[in-house]
């Protein structure tokens, strides 16, 4: 179960990602985070450093690795 939710986090911070990137590539103002400000500088400053395509490619293979982790390590524990 555990897997499950890290595969969760993961994919919510790849689109988070995805989304800042669009919204710096179209000059748009990013809202800032009340309570969660340190994790929103960071992914506001990968998406910066990454851009469009990068954060593309960074999420995608951030959530598709999860994602075979957790099948690899759910089929492992049937058998």
């Amino acid at each position: 179960m555990k897997s499950i939710l890290y595969t969760i986090a993961i994919s919510i911070f790849s689109a988070l990602l995805i989304a800042y990137a669009y919204d710096i590539a179209n000059d748009e103002l990013i809202p800032k985070s009340s309570t969660k400000q340190a994790t929103q500088d960071m992914l506001v400053y990968l998406a910066r450093f990454l851009g469009i395509t990068g954060s593309w490619i960074v999420g995608s293979l951030a959530t598709g690795s999860s994602l075979y982790y957790t099948i690899q390590k759910y089929k492992n524990r049937k058998k």
